[in-house]
């Protein structure tokens, strides 16, 4: 570097240390300037963002990549600044004349020099990301031009590139991680083959790099939020533990990795197409073109949200995937699919709620129709149902198997699947379970059933739903005869919907002063004095009041006392002194309400 003209020596009174680190074969020179990274203002230009970047090669079929070669040594550094990037070797000290990598401001100059040169082709048949140029032509004969302007324009600034490192006229090329072909865009197998290869985390830092691999990728992942949660909530302070269901997500991320679809390039002229869908945990959504998707989308949702109602969630699931792809959706009329018909109504309902107009105000300016679709029909973005079971409640899971231990129906069941599978009555034998059209089945366990049947209706994912709703929930995963019926027996003795449940009664008329009264011991109020500490095994009174003179009679009584009792003291201490009233009026105490 010193022949060159890349340094220079120096007698600054500071330096920096160096290291080589290995890529591509070769040795990469590297300065630690972490020190003056720190004392440097920062340069605020932005890099493009990779998807943006991605999302202009609609309809091209002709790619041509060119990759500079030491990109930033072609920038010199000013004169008064190149003794700040002393580094010091056993050969004494020395400073670049050319800007080094490991500045904190290389990344935003370099990208702005190449903003500048390439302005006016920027976005039109190039794109470029740092020392990284693509160009794109939808024919040869345009892309053959392109590539002379560009490489023209490289030759007037002096930019060079490196022969082994470019690629021309090709069909298919490898950019930015991606595979871009006419066809769309698709994972790279380098990062395939690094992210099959990644051994079990065993420590938070570990975890938080492949999470930063998978992430670079998830919009290939049809539900990459509710798969990693169950990792991402291990970066939490409550420390590391590797559990059964986060080995669940890493093997789940790997192989969805392998078999991530490729994506169609987004065409602005053409419409778009939204399909969202939120199940119990997570909100999903698929951006489509002609039945082609273009990205998707995968959020876990937030305890406070997974108590909200469905209608909410769904809500919540197009305010999410208008903020997220407005850039797509601004451009033209578009399409939100739905399997929650209310929300079709949307545009003619009254905003009673903060979330409704909240949604709205998202809405305003965007040229959209909500088209309904039964959840049976909308695949896309409804098929996460069984595997968040899987993913969320793999006790369930285990337990439903470990209950046919016990069974013999569901020995002789399991006997007879592993003979044929499925048998003439539609069960099936996967993974070791039983079941029924993708229905789980659930042998004699009262335990487990009743298990089941609370899960999805006094949690909030069930709402304390009636007998119908509650049914139709846990049918959709699970199938054992008497199901109805166990379904119905649970919600008729479940408390709070007991104590909740809409009166059926008549209303109770409007309170009415009592009558005046007239002569004494004819109307008497009585009540209860209960919670008193016990005084030879008393620990409760009854008062007894004559309405008019206010005459009182305090009468002792001990837990538990019923009418019985009550009659029997009433008519010891005040019917035989006074004889009998004519009205007693007492406030529905369960002493006169309930049975004798």
């Amino acid at each position: 570097m010193l022949q060159p003209g890349v340094i220079g020596h120096s007698m600054s009174p500071f330096a920096a240390s160096m290291l080589l680190v290995k890529k591509d074969g070769t040795w990469r020179f590297c300065v630690d300037y972490r020190r003056l990274n720190d004392a440097t203002v920062k340069n605020k230009f932005p890099l493009p963002i990779v998807d943006e970047l991605l999302d202009e090669l609609a309809r091209a079929a002709f790619f041509s990549k060119l990759d500079l070669r030491a990109g930033y040594h072609q920038i010199r550094m000013r004169t008064g600044d190149q003794e700040k990037t002393v580094f010091k070797t056993h050969h004494g000290h020395f400073h670049f004349k050319v800007m080094p990598f490991g500045l904190t401001n290389a990344q935003a100059t370099f990208q702005c020099l190449m903003n500048a040169i390439f302005a006016k082709y920027v976005r039109k048949f190039v794109i470029i990301f740092l020392d990284d140029i693509l160009v794109f032509s939808e024919t040869l004969e345009e892309h053959l031009e392109h590539l002379r302007l560009v490489l023209t324009l490289l030759r007037e600034h002096q930019l060079y590139a490196k022969e082994s490192k470019c690629s021309f006229t090709q069909d298919i090329i490898s950019y930015l991680g991606h595979i871009i072909s006419k066809d769309g865009v698709a994972t790279g197998p380098e990062k395939t083959h690094a992210m099959l290869a990644w051994p079990t985390p065993t420590t938070a830092t570990e975890l938080r790099d492949f999470l930063g691999l998978t992430g670079y990728y998830r919009k290939f992942f049809a539900h990459y939020g509710i798969i990693a949660k169950p990792l991402t909530s291990l970066l939490t302070k409550k420390g590391f533990e590797w559990t059964e269901r986060a080995q669940i997500a890493f093997d789940l991320l790997k192989r969805g990795m392998v078999t991530a679809p490729v994506l169609t390039l987004p065409d602005f002229a053409r419409s778009f197409s939204l399909e969202t869908d939120a199940c119990d945990t997570s909100v999903d959504a698929v951006l489509a073109q002609e039945g082609h998707p273009v990205t998707f989308f995968s959020k876990a949702l937030s305890m406070r949200k997974q108590k909200l109602s469905t209608y909410e969630k769904e809500f919540i699931a197009v305010m999410m995937v208008i903020d997220k792809w407005r850039a797509y959706l601004q451009q033209g009329p578009f399409t939100i699919v739905t399997d929650h018909k209310s929300l079709c109504n949307l545009q003619d309902q009254r905003l009673a709620t903060g979330l409704q107009r909240k949604a709205m105000a998202k809405l305003v300016g965007l040229q959209f129709k909500f088209w309904y679709r039964r959840g049976s029909d909308n695949g896309a973005a409804d098929a996460l149902n069984l595997d968040a079971l899987s993913i969320y409640q793999p006790a369930w899971v285990q337990e439903v198997a470990n209950s046919y231990a016990t069974d013999a129906d569901a020995q002789e069941r399991l006997a007879r699947l592993a003979i044929i599978s499925p048998d003439d009555d539609g069960f099936e034998l996967y993974k070791g379970l039983i079941r029924k059209q993708d229905r789980l089945w659930i042998g004699k366990n009262t335990t487990l059933r009743t298990k089941i049947i609370s899960a999805l209706h006094d949690s909030a994912v069930g709402g304390h739903s009636g007998t119908t709703a509650t049914y139709q929930r846990i049918k959709k995963l699970f199938v054992w005869e008497g199901l109805k019926g166990d379904v119905a027996d649970c919600v008729r003795q479940c408390q709070v919907c007991q104590h909740a449940k809409h009166e059926q009664s008549k209303t109770a008329g409007t309170l009415a002063p009592l009558p005046v009264q007239t002569a004494p011991r004819r109307d008497l109020t009585i009540d209860f004095v209960e919670g008193l500490p016990p005084s030879e095994g008393f620990d409760s009174i009854m008062v007894v009041v004559d309405r008019l003179t206010k005459s009182a009679h305090f009468i002792l009584l001990r837990h538990p006392f019923k009418a019985p009792q009550v009659t029997k003291v009433f008519w010891d201490h005040v019917v035989k002194l006074h004889g009998i009233s004519r009205s007693i009026v007492s406030d529905r105490d369960r002493v006169f309400t309930s049975a004798l």
